[in-house]
């Protein structure tokens, strides 16, 4: 614990050496674990409270790296400057890094979620075409929609209402209008799940973004590098090597302050 702690002191000391205003516990880094941050020649890098001296550890790694991604490349979008001419394969074991650093549990849940979503959405349709042969899952079925009065069509895109002091859901319509066919409460209840669906795939998608960009790729990289060199070298052999190879032939300043921070975060 002791040389962790000595090793996040004197990573920080380094960084505030080059200019960059470094605070750890001090907010909430704007919600994530840590954050980079720059304004015009200002630099600075936010790291939440975190349970573990590792975990700080990790995060500074992380944020110094997008540091000095923004160095060479102020869009963070080129990664030449670490392992030259950026090839599928590299890429492709840069994916396989960052796998290994994914929330699982997070990850299966949303996946999970995404499948009961669409397993209730087509039983849900099932019963609609077994009574309208021209029911279509992709389109508002005017149909039925038509045949709903206030407040219940209401919660064909709400999954909760209130109308005059009561409470109305999605959860409860079966109670809540015992006036409604099957077909009507399949097809308000499809359409919730639907609304469920698309904000799951939101989040998905959004979950892609942000571990295929360039800069979250380069940065898991380094973390790995820092923390899990061996198993690094067997997950990503050619970005290692190219790693190394540009490191051994530049001069380049950037990457020597990178090296002065991994000698520091490593002993």
């Amino acid at each position: 614990m002791a040389s962790e702690r000595n090793r996040i002191i004197d990573c920080i000391n380094y960084l505030e050496s080059l200019g960059i205003t470094v605070n750890v516990g001090k907010n909430k880094a704007r919600g994530n674990k840590g954050i980079f941050m720059h304004n015009a020649d200002n630099f600075r890098i936010d790291i939440r409270k975190l349970e573990t001296e590792k975990e700080i550890l990790s995060v500074l790694i992380h944020e110094f790296s997008h540091y000095i991604h923004f160095l060479h490349d102020k869009t963070l979008k080129s990664l030449e400057f670490a392992f030259g001419e950026y090839s599928e394969d590299i890429h492709e074991e840069l994916i396989n890094v960052t796998v290994q650093s994914l929330p699982k549990k997070y990850a299966k849940q949303l996946f999970k979620e995404k499948e009961s979503a669409d397993s209730d959405i087509k039983a849900q349709a099932k019963i609609l075409k077994s009574k309208f042969a021209d029911f279509k899952i992709s389109k508002p079925y005017k149909k039925i929609e038509s045949t709903f009065t206030v407040p219940a069509n209401y919660l064909l895109k709400y999954d909760r209402i209130k109308y005059f002091n009561k409470i109305y859901s999605i959860t409860n319509a079966v109670n809540d209008f015992p006036e409604l066919t099957r077909e009507q409460i399949a097809y308000m209840e499809l359409r919730s799940k639907q609304r469920k669906l698309k904000r799951i795939n939101s989040r998905i998608s959004k979950l892609n973004r942000y571990y295929n960009n360039p800069s979250e790729l380069f940065s898991r990289f380094m973390e790995m590098y820092v923390l899990d060199n061996e198993n690094l070298k067997n997950i990503a052999p050619s970005a290692f090597s190219k790693f190394i190879e540009m490191n051994d032939k530049s001069d380049d300043n950037y990457l020597m302050k990178l090296n002065e921070f991994v000698k520091l975060a490593i002993n």
